[in-house]
């Protein structure tokens, strides 16, 4: 073992199909923008050449720490790394021992230029600091935000109304499958700008952005009124769950941006979310993104857990130091 435990009962070991609950249930509590469907999927598809490592650390037959290393397919060339030990048997070196297996199987297998990245809730100080003693850079804050929806179901139908009104746009809800061509074609327009994992120069793989859209989600696609079939102006992906719900994203074309069109798109996510018998909707922004942040105020949305975004270059090195950083995606 790379990293020396000061509790000698705890062992390292390789991810198995039974520990994935545990797994994922250690892994949310530090995760940013991944949500359970997300974690699983990481942790259960791998395809061959893909970069696929996960580990739990246990004690007495019960998984108190997990930690993964796994391709990003929608952003070649970057892999995502995630490490989490449950509260009551932190500082105890889990992590670090955790950290430093990754660190090893990344040095057998990461090709030099590789681009590890994380999402941390910044509420965790810590594990922030934990992060960024091991190379990683911090290159973006995306603040949280809450809509609570109870009570709220003839505003919200009057807010979609007005929104759309004034973006002149119909917002419909479009089928996953049937219109996945419209959908993906709508995100590869949508993007340009916005941050992504690996920087501002990070490709995005359209043919893998399906699997970041969860199964059962809702799209709507803010269409313009006239003329009739004109590509959409920007759509909403908001991922259907038991309670809150959660805007996987939301996009608008640049030359159409500023014109309300996401605020358009947010109400009327958020009637069909209230319709649909959710408790609240949460989202996360880029906190230099002031006219969306504007929009979200405007709405009433509260401040919520964010997460930090931070990357390092892999330069072939086993023992956590880093190369020269990515360039830092875009600021808006």
């Amino acid at each position: 073992m790379s990293t020396p435990l000061t509790s000698t009962d705890v062992k390292i070991r390789p991810f198995r199909p039974a520990d994935l609950d545990a797994a994922v249930d250690l892994l949310v509590l530090a995760a940013g923008d991944d949500k359970r469907y997300r974690l699983t999927d990481r942790l259960t598809a791998a395809e061959p050449g893909q970069i696929h490592h996960a580990l739990v650390a246990e004690r007495a037959g019960v998984v108190v720490g997990a930690a993964k290393l796994t391709t990003e397919p929608a952003y070649p060339g970057t892999v995502s790394a995630l490490v989490a030990v449950a509260e009551s048997h932190r500082g105890q070196g889990v992590g670090s021992a955790l950290a430093a297996e990754l660190a090893d199987l990344a040095a057998k297998t990461l090709a030099p230029g590789t681009v590890v990245t994380t999402a941390l809730r910044d509420d965790l100080d810590r594990g922030r600091r934990f992060a960024e003693r091991h190379g990683l850079v911090l290159t973006n804050h995306s603040v949280g935000w809450r809509f609570d929806l109870a009570g709220r179901g003839d505003e919200l139908a009057a807010l979609a109304a007005s929104t759309a009104d004034r973006a002149v746009v119909r917002v419909r809800v479009v089928d996953i499958d049937a219109d996945e061509a419209v959908i993906l074609e709508c995100v590869g327009r949508t993007l340009a700008g916005l941050p992504v994992p690996g920087g501002e120069d990070q490709a995005v793989d359209l043919a893998y952005a399906r699997s970041v859209i969860p199964d059962g989600a809702i799209v709507l696609l803010a269409e313009p009124c006239e003329p009739e079939g004109s590509p959409a102006l920007g759509l909403t992906i908001v991922s259907t769950q038991a309670a809150d719900w959660y805007t996987v994203y939301t996009g608008v074309d640049v030359a159409h941006r500023g014109r309300g069109v996401a605020s358009a798109l947010k109400t009327a996510a958020l009637r069909h979310a209230y319709e649909a018998g959710a408790v609240a909707v949460t989202t996360h922004n880029d906190d230099t993104n002031e006219p969306i942040l504007r929009a979200n105020r405007a709405l009433g949305m509260t401040p919520s857990v964010g997460y930090w975004s931070l990357v390092r270059t892999f330069d072939g090195r086993a023992d956590g130091r880093a190369g020269p950083p990515p360039p830092a995606p875009p600021r808006r």
